[in-house]
């Protein structure tokens, strides 16, 4: 690999033209980021390269078993590379594979986070001119499946892996809009070279869609779709009949020792015709009759759970980047004034909303994917200067000098259907009238919030609606809170927020990022832009006996499955 002396600046449009978004757990599909016209600075500070070691110890626990998972939907075809899908990349086919890196999971980790650890690596250093390089774990050894038959991993599987992946045209080759060249010059080191100084450029390698495949299958059988599923993963993939689910065997060539604890795992596919955010109670009845002994649980339907199976146990997976959102248009009538905004804000208690509307099923922030909890806001912080003080909202009100009630238009697009939220449509109500707004609500089915919300009509005025789905920090930044951005819902033109978002996105130094970021989520609440009420969550209920059960699903994550036991042997 020729490499360069100098690093290089490149523009956001460069940047956000390439850049993908994934949905977590959505099967929707991928959407290229926004333009925008200002450069990214080069990187400021460049950790030292020196070799980290990054292979997490497994954890304790008692072997044997089988599980059930419940599935909501039949995998389309087998590739990995050419799907988003998450019922075949994380509760699928994919399983079967490894990736470079994945996500940190365990019950000691608070989440939302994005903490890197070493799946088929088991180091790797950044140099000083931006190229990632990683020490392959050694011994690792593809599945004894044919035409494979179980021959050493080397580095040059990644490369081929990759190149596959960002095919032009094809659904996650923009997770490598950052990466320029990649190269194996031995059997056990990889490079990676950076294109853009893009600090959230390696989370593309712990992506869940980020499969390494086995280039002798692909020569064989052209592509992936209906080939054998050969990977390097803890689970081997098994055939079955049409709408018979799916079924996984422990691999016991796992490159990871006592790993996956579990003998089998199945993925039954339980899924209704009710859909439009109606309760489904499928999910419910599948458990309670104990054909099923996991299950993620949707708002909508946690009530009937509850009611239909008196005996389980839940947790539930935190991440940021999608969810529900509250977002000002600080082009629209009273709400170009930031003081107006602020009293919006006031008059409003989200976490009184996320536990009365949303059943507690997420957490309240700013919304931005980040590396560490810890890199968010307090609660305290934000209830304290921010919300739930309508006192604050009146003052503020009187002060503007406008002429009270002052007539504000909801725009409200809740569920799958677009269906109306009594819960969210009163309490809205209610506090805007409190501090001496005129509210009028004006229900959107999920098109029309595309088009007029976040789409550039931004026909509304304050919104309350799904956030686009993103997976890492630059994304969101850059594609909602970036003036130049496709989702700059709240209409700004705000180069101090531009600078600040730009300079984050080329900082490598942790602690250097996390002031920025700070100081990003400090200026749009000032600025009072976006909120997100209820940031993305999954509930998950599994039987009392299950163990180790701490999922992040946080970019298409899956490896927690290799990590849970039973304990009924």
């Amino acid at each position: 690999m020729e490499r360069s002396s100098a690093r290089r600046i490149i523009p956001i449009a460069v940047l956000g033209t390439a850049l993908l978004l994934l949905a977590a757990c959505s099967s929707a599909t991928p959407t290229p980021l926004p333009t925008a016209t200002m450069p990214i600075p080069t990187p400021t500070q460049i950790p030292a390269p020196t070799p980290t070691a990054v292979v997490i110890p497994p954890p304790q626990g008692s072997q044997g078993g089988s599980l059930t998972v419940a599935g909501t939907a039949k995998i389309p075809h087998r590739d990995v590379h050419q799907e988003v899908q998450e019922a075949l990349t994380t509760l699928g086919p994919g399983l079967a594979y490894s990736r470079l890196l994945r996500l940190r999971s365990g019950e000691d980790l608070e989440q939302p986070h994005l903490l890197l650890e070493c799946d088929l690596c088991e180091s790797w250093e950044l140099t000083d001119d931006l190229v990632y390089e990683f020490h392959l774990r050694p011994g690792v050894r593809w599945q004894n499946v044919e035409p494979v038959n179980g021959r050493r991993l080397v580095a040059s599987d990644l490369a081929f892996s990759y190149e596959r992946l960002r095919t032009l045209g094809w659904p996650n080759a923009s997770l490598f809009s950052s990466v320029g060249a990649i190269e194996a010059p031995d059997d056990n080191t990889l490079l990676v070279e950076l294109d853009i100084a893009d600090a959230d450029a390696i989370l593309s390698l712990a992506d869940g869609h980020s499969k390494i495949v086995a280039p002798e299958v692909v020569a064989k059988y052209g592509d992936l779709k209906n080939s054998p599923v050969v990977g390097t993963g803890p689970w081997t993939w098994q055939e079955t009949e049409v709408g018979a689910g799916t079924v996984f065997l422990r691999n016991p060539d796992y490159f990871e020792p006592d790993l996956p604890f579990l003998d089998e795992l199945k993925v039954a596919v339980v899924r209704s015709d009710l859909g439009h955010g109606r309760p489904d109670p499928s999910v419910a009845a599948a458990y309670a009759t104990g054909l099923i002994d996991v299950a993620s649980v949707s708002p909508e339907n946690w009530e009937a759970f509850r009611q239909a199976s008196p005996s389980f146990e839940s947790t539930v997976s935190r991440q940021s980047g999608s969810g529900m959102m509250m977002v000002m248009n600080s082009g629209a009538g009273a709400l170009q004034n930031q003081v107006v905004r602020q009293a919006v804000f006031q008059a409003i208690d989200p976490w009184d909303y996320l536990d009365t509307v949303w059943e507690g099923q997420g957490f309240a922030s700013v919304g931005i994917p980040v590396q560490r909890p810890d890199w968010l806001l307090e609660r305290v912080e934000l209830r304290q200067n921010y919300f739930a003080d309508p006192r604050r909202a009146r003052l503020l009100l009187a002060g503007t000098g406008l002429s009270l009630p002052i007539d504000i238009e909801v725009a409200v697009q809740t569920g799958p259907s677009g269906g109306p939220n009594p819960k969210l449509e009163v309490k809205l109500r209610q506090d805007l009238q409190a501090v001496g707004f005129n509210p009028t609500l004006r229900p959107m089915n999920p098109q029309q919030f595309d088009e007029l919300v976040i789409g550039p009509a931004k026909e509304f005025q304050f919104a309350v609606g799904p956030v686009p789905p993103t997976s890492t920090t630059n994304r969101f930044l850059f594609a909602l809170l970036h003036s130049d951005g496709k989702w700059n819902i709240a209409s700004h033109n705000d180069t101090g927020l531009n600078a600040l978002i730009e300079q984050q996105a080329a900082e490598f130094d942790s602690s250097r990022r996390q002031r920025r970021l700070n100081e990003i989520q400090h200026h749009v609440l000032d600025q009072a832009y976006l909120f997100s009420p209820v940031t993305a969550s999954s509930r998950w209920v599994f039987t009392g006996d299950l163990r180790g059960f701490a999922p992040n699903t946080a970019l298409s994550e899956y490896n927690y499955w290799s990590r849970v036991w039973l304990d009924r042997f």
